[in-house]
């Protein structure tokens, strides 16, 4: 097993704490500061990866708890009124988890035979576009009512997740792709970015961790391993909070289009 520096561990930690919240890939970032800045070993990036996002993972959960707890009460009083639990952030959030799936699944499995020739920076880049155009037209028209977190149903979490899918393509965000949906189905940016981070809570569980298991997490000592999942459950639980603050102070349409320009920006450079 190879040991870590603790600096080394506290920057992997603030890249993660940051970029998961941000319209950019920590996945990337995350390998990025590895292999490039730190000069890291390639064979330990998987088992790396997975304590870091298993820090922001504890770090949402402590955010929302109030959300989660008043899921779980919801469904101790009714657990068989399916209808209900659909028409609210339950259903949002097992719908967007099944269309992630219908998406994610296949785009993984073509990635191991035609990763080369799947150019994700200008799927990322249209994306991109797409709320530029959006924020335009919030600018230039008349504003309507935006649609707060308690209006989130299943059919929110179709699109929501069909775009998160994309996600699992190199390079490209989970919280750029959600929050983008989220904005097109009329939600105001504090409320899109509020289901984005809830929805990475089940996200992480059941599908980032799921493939990340994959690589041995014995490759680097369990110490250095906990420290990397404090390190970013730290950064993470700080900055989630001051990135709400920031865009519930925000015209959606700023947010928009300034999401949009970073997405049109890093998809190019991916594309490149």
């Amino acid at each position: 097993m190879v040991g870590m520096d603790l600096l080394s561990i506290l920057l992997l930690g603030l890249v993660q704490g940051v970029t998961e919240w941000v319209p950019v890939s920590s996945k990337t970032q995350d390998t990025l500061v590895y292999l490039s800045v730190l000069h890291g070993n390639p064979s330990l990036v998987v088992p790396i990866l997975l304590y870091l996002h298993l820090g922001t993972f504890f770090a949402a959960i402590l955010y929302f708890r109030t959300d989660l707890r008043d899921m779980l009460k919801e469904f101790r009083e009714k657990p068989l009124d399916v209808r209900a639990h659909l028409q609210g952030r339950p259903g949002f959030l097992f719908t967007a988890l099944l269309f992630t799936g219908i998406v994610g699944i296949p785009i993984l499995l073509l990635e191991k035979r035609y990763l080369a020739t799947m150019d994700a920076g200008i799927l990322f880049a249209v994306m991109g576009i797409g709320l530029v155009v959006t924020g335009i037209f919030l600018l230039t028209h008349r504003k309507p009512r935006l649609r707060g977190v308690g209006e989130a149903t299943w059919r929110d979490g179709v699109l929501t997740g069909l775009l998160q899918g994309l996600s699992t393509l190199p390079g490209i965000s989970r919280s750029g792709t959600s929050t983008s949906g989220l904005i097109w189905r009329g939600f105001d940016s504090e409320a899109s970015f509020h289901l984005s981070f809830l929805l990475s809570i089940p996200t992480v569980l059941l599908a980032e961790m799921v493939f990340y298991i994959g690589g041995s997490i014995l490759a680097i000592p369990p110490a250095d391993g906990l420290l990397l999942a404090l390190a970013s459950f730290v950064f993470g639980y700080l900055t989630i909070d001051a990135v709400l603050r920031i865009v519930k102070r925000v015209n959606l349409a700023y947010v928009a289009l300034g999401m949009g320009i970073i997405i049109i920006i890093v998809g190019l450079v991916g594309a490149g």
